[in-house]
């Protein structure tokens, strides 16, 4: 008398079952799975006239405003090297929580909010300094796509104070 194989076959056939069941878990997950929404997205730009100003820049800050916060600390920023001079398109951004640096993560995000960009001649973070180039929006809604952002401010050496 023969032994069944079908109990060997059944399992064989669950075992491929339950890693079809997990792999396909895995990829929904990942695929479907929560994202981080898009806080603003675009291009930071630079005019031709000042390219050449430019030359040497390689740190590119992202600062991102409450529009209704008069407070100066920002809601969140991001820090860049440019990896090559810049050009007339410096830099096309997507920022996210997940690339952003939130200054209160515990604060609700704001609905609307006011872009910063500037090419650092010093790469240190901090207040805008001479040599510095600058652009800011006007108020955009929060998760705003195709945002032209660009630096065409020089910050000048400022005169010295009396006394000083």
């Amino acid at each position: 008398m023969q032994k069944s194989k079908k109990p060997k076959s059944n399992m064989r056939l669950l075992f491929a079952l339950g890693a079809v069941v997990v792999v396909g878990s895995i990829g929904a997950a990942l695929y479907f799975g929560e994202r981080s929404p898009i806080i603003a997205s675009g291009v930071i730009t630079l005019p031709q006239t000042m390219v050449q100003q430019a030359q040497g820049m390689r740190s590119l800050y992202i600062i991102v405003r409450d529009a209704k916060n008069p407070m100066p600390m920002p809601w969140g920023a991001l820090s860049v090297t440019l990896n090559k001079e810049p050009s007339e398109q410096v830099y096309r951004f997507t920022l996210t929580r997940d690339n952003l640096r939130i200054m209160n993560p515990s604060q609700e995000a704001p609905q609307e909010i006011i872009l910063k960009a500037r090419l650092d001649v010093d790469g240190l973070g901090g207040g805008d300094m001479p040599g510095d180039i600058v652009g800011v929006s006007q108020p955009i809604p929060f998760g705003s796509n195709n945002i032209d952002l660009a630096l065409q401010d020089l910050i000048a050496e400022t005169a010295p104070v009396a006394g000083q």
